[in-house]
């Protein structure tokens, strides 16, 4: 493979971004029924047509809402190989080969018509998915709805141990430069070309937290839209926090995922 230099961006056949972020679920309804409520948009009832997938279209990034019905009934699938972050890839083939020397992809591409994907697992164990499109879709608009919870996800997190290592691998791994100074510290932020930002977060692994937290919505205004989600009668899972930033609130939703709102300033 060529990989030319390209104003400091390795060449690549992965965009360094995150075209989609994934929340796995158990009630596909249920679950696509709470994030709507928290969005303020309506259902699509054409998207629960008894496949296994709820997805949303925002402004760079896409939430995908998955009960994994297909993978659950492989003997072969495990838990842990749930993907969390969509990587586009400009040819899928190239795409495989080149992960095959980074990373352990879980299968080989999985075609169908004019989309192919596979996932593969990160040196840490977290688990992504590479998919290639031949007509990607357009770079929607945002959508002015009454929640001042934005239908925009802000940045996606992937939880890592090791700092310093996870840092100088996503680097490589996407083509872009690696930030030593930066990576320093507890949050490290990929560069991307457009979308989410995609951030490595130590601090789960630092405070010893069992739990994920998939991605942030944006928000405005956070008191409004902690007061709106409390008006809804949505389960905070902590305590609201300010810090010098900005201010942020983190909700669960009906499996237990929790889902941070943040106004960054």
């Amino acid at each position: 493979m060529d990989k030319t230099i390209e104003k400091g961006r390795q060449v690549v056949p992965l965009e360094n971004r995150a075209a989609s972020v994934f929340v796995h679920v158990t009630d596909l309804r249920r679950a696509a029924e709470w994030y709507s409520r928290l969005l303020g948009l309506p259902i699509m009832e054409e998207r629960l047509n008894g496949g296994p997938v709820y997805w949303f279209d925002f402004p760079g990034t896409h939430l995908i809402l998955d009960n994994n019905g297909g993978n659950r009934e492989s003997p072969e699938w495990r838990e842990s190989m749930l993907p969390r972050v969509m990587f586009p890839a400009s040819d899928i083939d190239e795409a495989y080969r080149y992960i095959q020397e980074k990373a352990e992809p879980f299968f080989e591409p999985e075609r169908h018509g004019s989309m192919a994907f596979f996932n593969f697992r990160d040196p840490e164990g977290s688990a992504h998915m590479v998919c290639w499109t031949e007509h990607p879709g357009p770079d929607w608009e945002d959508q002015k709805t009454e929640s001042p919870v934005l239908a925009r996800i802000g940045g996606v997190f992937v939880d890592v141990k090791d700092m310093a290592a996870a840092a100088r691998w996503y680097s490589g791994l996407l083509g872009v430069p690696l930030d030593e100074k930066a990576a320093a510290e507890s949050v490290y932020s990929v560069p991307v070309t457009r979308g989410a930002a995609l951030l490595l977060d130590q601090n789960r692994f630092l405070k010893q937290e069992t739990y994920t937290v998939p991605f942030y919505f944006e928000t405005k205004d956070w008191n409004a839209a902690l007061d709106y989600v409390r008006r809804q009668g949505l389960a905070l899972a902590v305590e609201p926090e300010i810090f010098e930033n900005g201010a942020m609130f983190v909700v669960q939703d009906p499996d237990g995922n929790r889902i941070m709102v943040a106004q960054m300033n």
